[in-house]
């Protein structure tokens, strides 16, 4: 059995390492919703590697009690680059790097959106506040990180994000930095966001 960092409160899901209990075969039936086949792609054929090589830690959520397969994420340490603190954030000469958490990738399972709709809940954020959040806190808690960021493809998600309390960066040649030197293969030109861990409950 892997570390895993702490026991959660989600009413509706529980959470696992990739790794564990055969969920490697669980992926067979994820599909991410919204046709975002670069997710699909990557737990599908790279997922496994990366967690070989210590690259990353990839996650499934499931319905509480159950096998089924409701969302899969993954969780990268990291720096980015920043001035002054957290907040304000830019290059320059005098940009440092403080320490986070990527949330690289987090999707729902298009083969149980029926039951996922049927819980009515907001999925997403319920995972996202009662699963994500508490493992980054507990991250900052044990070894010291700063922030939790990620890459939001376009603009509508990065509203979406922004309810989940993320911050974006209006300096253009911050983005196209991070872009070039953070992100993907599989989606350049994302949007960089950030919430400080400070703010995390």
């Amino acid at each position: 059995m892997s570390f895993l960092p702490l026991e959660i409160a989600s009413e509706y899901f529980s959470y696992e390492r990739l790794v564990d209990n055969g969920n490697e075969f669980l992926l067979r039936r994820f599909s991410a919703i919204n046709e975002a086949n670069g997710i699909t792609d990557y737990f599908h054929n790279q997922a496994m590697k990366d967690e070989k090589d210590n690259s990353v830690r990839n996650y499934v959520v499931k319905i509480r009690g159950t096998e089924v397969l409701i969302a899969c994420f993954t969780l990268k340490s990291g720096s980015i680059p920043y001035i002054d603190n957290a907040v304000n954030l830019t290059f320059s000469k005098e940009t440092k790097l403080i320490p986070g958490v990527e949330l690289v990738n987090i999707a729902l399972n298009d083969y149980s959106l029926k039951i996922i709709k049927g819980l009515g809940i907001k999925a997403g954020r319920n995972i996202f506040y009662d699963i994500i959040q508490p493992i980054v806190k507990h991250i900052s808690q044990e070894i010291g990180t700063k922030v939790l960021y990620l890459f939001a493809v376009n603009e509508k998600l990065a509203e979406y994000y922004k309810s989940w309390g993320f911050y974006s960066i209006e300096d253009e040649l911050y983005n196209e930095q991070l872009n070039s030197s953070w992100q993907n293969k599989y989606s350049q030109n994302c949007i960089f966001m950030y919430k400080p861990v400070t703010e995390i409950e």
